[in-house]
C-alpha cells in the first residue's frame, strides 16, 4: 500500500485503517484506473473520493442531486482543515463566480456540484481550463433506467470525459443490482472499469416485520425494549410532528427532522440526536444521507418504503459499530394500498404532464420559443387554484418535469416561511396587548391555517397580502413585529421560491417525454415495490437472504430474522401452549370471536412468530381450529 495514503487517512481522519475494500478502490482510483465501487450504507464511500483528491495534484469533481449531502460534506471537510466548496441551485451569479475562479485558480481542492451544473455556459469554460483528475459520481444508479431514482440529467456526466479525456472516473453507489452495473458502467463510458464490492449482508442486524391494527402501541412496546438511539422514519413532514409530540408526551425524547424545517433548525436537531441528548430521531425519507452515528441500534419504518434499495439503504443505519442492532417495519393492511396509490400518484398520465406544462408557461407567461435559462418567481399555492390542482399533485409532475430536464426547481419552492404561535391562547385577546392590524392579522392567521399552536405551518405572505388587502411589505412587518413581541415563531425562506427553464418553451405538438421509458420507468418502479411488499409478507424465507437475492448475492439465512428465530424451534414449549390457551381462554370470555391477529398482538413483538408457530401447531394437535376468514375457535375448551 502506498505510505501516503496511511499518513493522509491518520491526519485528516484521524483512522490509523481502511475499512474493506476502502484502500483497494482508492489505490485504483490512485492508478488512474475507472473505477465503480458498490458499498452498502456505512460502508465509507466518500472516503474513496476525498482522500485521493488530497494526493492528486489536480482538483477533484464531485456530482450528486444532494444538496444536503453536499453541504453536510462540505462543512465536515472544512473542519478538517480540506478546502471543499459545493453550487447548487439558488446561488447568484457573482457566488458561483467566485467559487469556479477558486477552483481553477485558488487552493479549492474539492468542488461539489449537481449533474444539472455541468450543462452551464459558465462551468463548461471554467471546467475545460482546471486541471481536473478525478470525477466521482455520487449516487451513480441514478444514470440507469433500472435502477430506483433515475435521472436524464446524469446523462451530462459523460461530457466531463469528452472535455477531458484523461480524466478519471469513480462511480460510487450504495445499492444496485447487476443490471444497473453494467448500466452503470455502460452509460458513463467507463474505460475497462474495475468494480469493487462489499457484500450487502449485515450480520449484526435483526430484520423484524409487524402487520398489526395498533401501530403506535407496537412501537412503544418496541421502545420499551430496545432503550437506545434510533431513527423511526415516517410517511409525511406532519407525521414527524405528530409522532415526535406523541412519544415525548410518553416521556421518551424525540425530535422531528424534514426537509421543510427551517435548515437551522433541522442542524441543531440533528445536533442534539448525534450527541445522544435526545434518543429518536422521527424523520422522513430526507434524513440519514451522510450521517456518520454509529451507534445507531434501531431503525423502524412506520410506513411502506418505495423498494428494498430504498429500505436496505435506511435500514443499513443500524449498527455500524458492528454490535446488535434491529431494522423493523410496523405496517397495517391499509398501508399497503396506500403506497400502491402513492406510487400511481408519482406516475401520472403523460398527456396530464403534458397539459400541466403549457399551463405552466402560460401562468408564468413564457412565450413559445423562449424562457430558455431564465427564472421566474413561482407561488406553487397559486398556481394550484389557477389550474385547481392539488398542490401535492402539482410538486409530482413538477419533479418529473424536472428529473426529464425541462425545468430547475430552486430550494425556495422547498422552504416557505413558516410560523407557529408560541404564547398562549388567552394572551392574544389581551386587551392593548396588540394594536389593530396586528389583532387584525392574527385573526386573519387563525382562520385561514391549521394547527399554528402546535407545529409550524406554512405560509404565503403574497396570498396573505391579496387576502388582507395589505401591501405584501406591511405583512411582512406585522409578522417581525409579532415575532418580537413573542406571539409567534417567524422562519423565513431564505431565498424566493423559483423555476428556472432548462428548454426553449416548444410548441405544444413538440413537448416531449420520451412515453417508452416513462411506461417502463413506471412498471419497473411498481415491480419494486411489488418485491418490497414480498420482503414484508414472505412466511418461509430469511428475510436478511430475501434481500440479499434481490441484490444478486448468494446467501445463506442469517439466524437472527423473526423467520430464522421462528425456525428455530421445531416444537414450541409447553409452557408456550399454555399461554396462548390462556389468552384464548380470557378471550374468549369476553368476546364472541378471537382472530389470529388478536393473539399475535396480544404478545410483545419478538414472540409473535413463536406465537404463531404455537398457534399452527395447536390447530395440528386439534386444540384448535382456524375459520377461512382467520377466527379462531378453542376445541380444548368446547368453545
Amino acid at each position: 500500500m502506498n505510505p501516503n495514503l496511511s499518513d493522509t487517512l491518520k491526519k485528516y481522519w484521524g483512522f490509523s485503517s481502511f475499512r474493506n475494500p476502502q484502500d483497494k478502490i482508492i489505490e485504483n482510483v490512485l492508478l488512474k484506473k475507472d473505477t465503480i465501487a458498490l458499498l452498502p450504507t456505512g460502508g465509507g464511500k466518500s472516503l474513496c473520493y476525498q482522500l485521493p483528491a488530497l494526493i492528486f495534484a489536480g482538483k477533484t469533481i464531485v456530482v450528486t442531486p444532494l444538496i444536503a449531502l453536499m453541504e453536510d460534506q462540505v462543512a465536515s471537510l472544512n473542519a478538517r482543515g480540506i478546502k471543499a466548496k459545493c453550487i447548487y441551485s439558488g446561488m447568484t451569479y457573482r457566488q458561483i463566480d467566485l467559487i469556479l475562479d477558486n477552483f481553477r485558480l485558488g487552493d479549492l481542492k474539492i468542488l461539489y456540484i449537481s449533474p444539472e451544473r455541468i450543462v452551464s455556459d459558465m462551468f463548461k469554460e471554467r471546467y475545460k481550463l482546471t486541471k481536473v483528475d478525478l470525477v466521482a459520481i455520487d449516487e451513480a444508479h441514478c444514470i440507469s433506467q433500472w435502477g430506483y431514482d433515475f435521472r436524464p440529467a446524469y446523462f451530462e456526466i459523460q461530457k466531463l470525459r469528452e472535455w477531458k479525456p484523461d480524466v478519471t472516473f469513480l462511480a460510487l453507489t450504495a445499492t444496485a443490482t447487476d443490471e444497473v452495473l453494467t448500466d452503470i458502467s455502460s452509460k458513463l463510458n467507463l474505460k475497462g472499469a474495475s468494480v469493487f464490492k462489499k457484500s450487502y449482508q449485515r450480520e449484526n442486524i435483526s430484520f423484524l416485520t409487524i402487520d398489526t391494527n395498533d401501530k403506535n402501541r407496537e412501537l412503544l412496546n418496541i421502545l420499551d425494549k430496545v432503550r437506545s438511539s434510533g431513527i423511526v422514519y415516517v410517511r409525511n413532514r406532519g407525521e414527524t410532528i405528530q409522532l415526535s409530540d406523541f412519544l415525548n408526551k410518553r416521556g421518551i425524547p424525540a425530535l422531528p427532522y424534514h426537509g421543510g424545517m427551517d435548515k437551522d433548525q433541522r442542524s441543531r436537531n440533528q445536533t442534539k440526536w448525534k450527541n445522544n441528548e435526545f434518543r429518536l430521531m422521527i424523520s422522513t425519507n430526507a434524513f440519514g444521507m451522510g450521517i456518520d452515528k454509529s451507534d445507531v441500534r434501531i431503525i423502524i419504518h412506520m410506513d411502506i418504503p418505495s423498494s428494498l434499495e430504498e429500505y436496505y439503504q435506511e435500514a443499513g443505519r443500524a449498527g455500524r459499530d458492528g454490535k446488535e442492532s434491529w431494522a423493523i417495519v410496523i405496517y397495517d393492511t391499509s398501508d399497503i394500498e396506500r403506497a400502491r396509490k402513492n406510487l400511481t400518484e408519482q406516475y401520472p398520465e403523460i398527456d396530464l404532464i403534458s397539459e400541466v406544462y403549457q399551463q405552466l408557461c402560460t401562468f408564468l407567461k413564457v412565450a413559445y420559443g423562449s424562457g430558455y435559462n431564465e427564472s421566474y418567481g413561482f407561488l406553487v399555492q397559486e398556481f394550484s387554484r389557477y389550474i385547481k390542482m392539488p398542490v401535492k399533485n402539482i410538486f409530482h409532475i413538477l419533479q418529473i418535469l424536472e428529473k426529464e430536464g425541462w425545468i430547475l426547481l430552486s430550494d425556495g419552492m422547498h422552504e416557505p416561511t413558516k410560523i407557529q404561535f408560541i404564547c398562549d391562547h388567552d394572551d392574544l385577546f389581551e386587551p392593548g396587548f396588540l394594536n389593530e392590524n396586528e389583532d387584525n392579522l392574527v385573526i386573519y392567521l387563525l382562520r385561514r391555517y391549521e394547527g399554528l399552536f402546535t407545529q409550524e405551518v406554512k405560509i404565503d405572505e403574497e396570498v396573505m397580502a391579496k387576502e388582507t388587502d395589505m401591501p405584501i411589505d406591511e405583512v411582512q412587518h406585522l409578522l417581525s413585529r409579532l415575532e418580537k413581541k413573542g406571539i409567534i415563531l417567524l422562519n423565513e425562506r431564505k431565498s424566493e421560491p423559483q423555476i428556472s427553464f432548462t428548454r426553449e418553451r416548444p410548441q405544444k405538438e413538440f413537448f416531449n417525454i420520451e412515453e417508452k421509458r416513462y411506461e417502463e420507468l413506471k412498471k419497473r418502479a411498481f415491480t419494486r415495490l411489488a418485491f418490497m411488499m414480498s420482503y414484508l409478507t414472505v412466511e418461509e424465507t430469511c428475510r436478511q437472504k430475501f434481500i440479499l437475492e434481490y441484490f444478486g448475492e448468494i446467501s445463506v439465512e442469517c439466524g437472527k430474522c423473526d423467520y430464522c428465530r421462528f425456525k428455530k424451534e421445531k416444537t414450541p414449549p409447553q409452557e408456550m401452549v399454555k399461554d396462548v390457551l390462556e389468552k384464548l381462554e380470557a378471550n374468549a370470555k369476553k368476546y364472541t370471536t378471537i382472530t389470529v391477529k388478536d393473539v399475535l398482538f396480544s404478545f410483545p413483538f419478538n414472540k409473535r412468530h413463536n406465537v404463531k408457530k404455537t398457534i399452527l401447531f395447536m390447530e395440528n394437535e386439534k386444540m384448535i381450529s382456524i375459520t377461512n376468514n382467520g377466527n379462531i375457535k378453542v376445541i380444548l375448551y368446547g368453545n
